[in-house]
């Protein structure tokens, strides 16, 4: 890597932080899937003399789909890591092992990366599921000043939160 002229970009480090981070049984290629996307996109433009024809356009925009849809799904999957961390810090509530810049830390990285979705006019998150996903989401985490009870319903909404973003990536 020449660190003068290579750089990594935040979509291309989030995509391998997943593809690292997924199970052996399962494994996720984001960052494979949107490498191969540039890759033939600009081998399509470089290759094209003049504008695009009709079918190099439709072949360019399924590059870009590919491109996108790795990108989005990074980005889903890094909710879900998000959501299971945010959970995690939510049961050591009441522990000396409660940490609460840490939990504050996990939720507000899960809600920055569902605002993601607002960009993308064919994201797999549908605009109604978008606006459930935020309203699951809330405004802020709930944390050891909530009551047990609110503690206990955010986490169900959470997972509910979770559902909703495996329906929509599969």
């Amino acid at each position: 890597i020449d660190l003068k002229s290579e750089v990594s970009f935040g979509a291309a480090i989030n995509a391998a932080k997943r593809d690292f981070a997924s199970a052996e049984s399962s494994p996720t290629q984001f960052s494979k899937d949107a490498y191969e996307g540039f890759i033939a996109g600009r081998t399509l433009i470089a290759s094209t003399a003049g504008e695009l024809d009709q079918e190099a356009l439709k072949e360019l925009q399924s590059h870009r789909d590919q491109i996108v849809g790795a990108w989005e799904s990074a980005y889903a999957a890094t909710m879900v890591h998000y959501i299971n961390e945010t959970l995690e810090h939510m049961g050591a509530i009441g522990t000396p092992e409660y940490d609460f810049a840490a939990h504050a830390t996990a939720w507000s990285e899960l809600k920055g990366f569902a605002l993601c979705f607002q960009f993308n006019p064919r994201s797999a998150v549908s605009e109604s599921d978008y606006s459930k996903l935020h309203a699951l989401l809330g405004d802020a985490p709930i944390h050891a000043g909530h009551e047990a009870s609110e503690q206990t319903a955010y986490r169900a909404t959470l997972l509910e939160a979770r559902a909703l973003l495996g329906n929509a990536f599969g």
